[in-house]
C-alpha cells in the first residue's frame, strides 16, 4: 500500500477500522488513516522491520515465572 511494509498496512487497517467501529465517526477514519498512514511511512523510512523486531524478542524472552504466581493481576513497578 503506497510504500509501506505488510505489517504496517495491517497495524493501519486495523487501528483505522477499530477506531471507526467503535466510534462510527468517519471524522476520526480520515483522521486517523491520514496521521497514521504518515507516521508508519516515517517509521517505515527510519526503519521497516521494527515490528518484527519487537515481536521476535517478545516471543523469544520467556516471562519470569514470579509474574505468573498469585491470583489474579500483578502489578510491578
Amino acid at each position: 500500500m503506497m510504500g509501506l511494509p505488510l505489517t504496517y498496512v495491517v497495524i493501519l487497517a486495523m487501528t483505522t477500522m477499530g477506531g471507526f467501529i467503535a466510534t462510527l465517526s468517519f471524522v476520526y477514519f480520515a483522521a486517523s488513516a491520514i496521521i497514521g498512514y504518515a507516521a508508519l511511512r516515517a517509521l517505515a523510512a527510519w526503519d521497516p522491520r521494527i515490528f518484527d523486531v519487537i515481536l521476535t524478542s517478545l516471543r523469544r524472552t520467556p516471562l519470569p515465572a514470579a509474574w505468573l504466581r498469585g491470583k489474579g493481576g500483578v502489578y510491578r513497578a
